[in-house]
């Protein structure tokens, strides 16, 4: 009898504790956005630019209310560097109340995300994992990503500039409630 009262207050117990912790659980979720050459603004001399909008994505809509925390931002980059010479890729980020219309309004207002990538001539790709090594200033990054709404531009650190983004996929990893 008194086996069966301790296996019952035990039962108790971690039922107890299941619940609780139930309420605390979160949850890692990922979310792609693909921006399609069509979508990359290429009309700048010597830079191209894209816009996301989180608010296009389900995922963000359900968890956005709830996010503990942006765990990771990268992508996957698909180039076409038609000049002779190899050349060094950069992406800077800025939230959407302003779209840079020259270079060195972008330098000088949004946020270095992305540098280091060597883009030889002809076509290159850049998957997620690698482009995470080429990453910068992650912490404001996740405060740009925060937003929702954000544009990315794409620069090299020499001119003239010859590369085209032909296609992005944004990769943002959160945890949030689920």
């Amino acid at each position: 009898m008194r086996k069966i009262k301790i296996f019952g207050l035990l039962s108790a117990l971690l039922a107890m504790v299941i619940a609780a912790g139930c309420s605390v659980v979160t949850g890692t979720f990922i979310i792609s956005i693909k921006i399609d050459s069509y979508d990359i603004n290429e009309d700048k001399e010597d830079f191209a630019y894209f816009s996301v909008d989180l608010s296009q994505e389900e995922d963000w809509n359900k968890h956005k209310d709830d996010i503990k925390n942006i765990d990771n931002v990268g992508f996957q980059l698909w180039f076409n560097n038609t000049g002779d010479e190899t050349v060094t890729g950069e992406i800077y980020a800025s939230t959407m109340d302003t779209v840079y219309n020259d270079t060195a309004a972008v330098k000088g207002n949004a946020t270095l995300i992305f540098s280091g990538l060597e883009i030889p001539p002809g076509v290159s790709y850049v998957d997620w994992p690698t482009s995470l090594g080429y990453i910068h200033n992650l912490p404001t990054l996740r405060r740009i990503v925060e937003t929702g709404l954000f544009t990315g531009y794409a620069l090299t650190t020499t001119l003239p500039f010859t590369v085209t983004l032909d296609s992005a996929t944004v990769i943002i990893t959160l945890t949030a409630a689920p």
